[in-house]
């Protein structure tokens, strides 16, 4: 594929659509503990434990908008 080619918008939408899915799921607020104890021992993971409702927040609103553009990619679609 030459650099001057383009990705069809209609073939770069259901990509996006999952990226952004796959980013909510990551972000689900649910999967808060997991993150700690995943990140344990990192800087993250100290932040993390130091600010739970900050960190629990930020996930909250970055799931919502995560799970907004994933249900936007994919609302034309059949």
């Amino acid at each position: 594929m030459n650099s001057s080619e383009r990705v069809s918008l209609e073939t770069r939408k259901p990509l996006t659509g999952y990226l952004w899915g796959a980013l909510a799921v990551l972000t689900c607020p649910c999967h808060l503990p997991i993150l700690a104890v995943v990140l344990a021992g990192t800087t993250a993971g100290a932040f993390l434990g130091e600010h739970w409702g900050i960190a629990a927040l930020g996930l909250t609103g970055l799931f919502v908008l995560s799970l907004a553009r994933a249900m936007r990619a994919f609302k034309g679609r059949s």
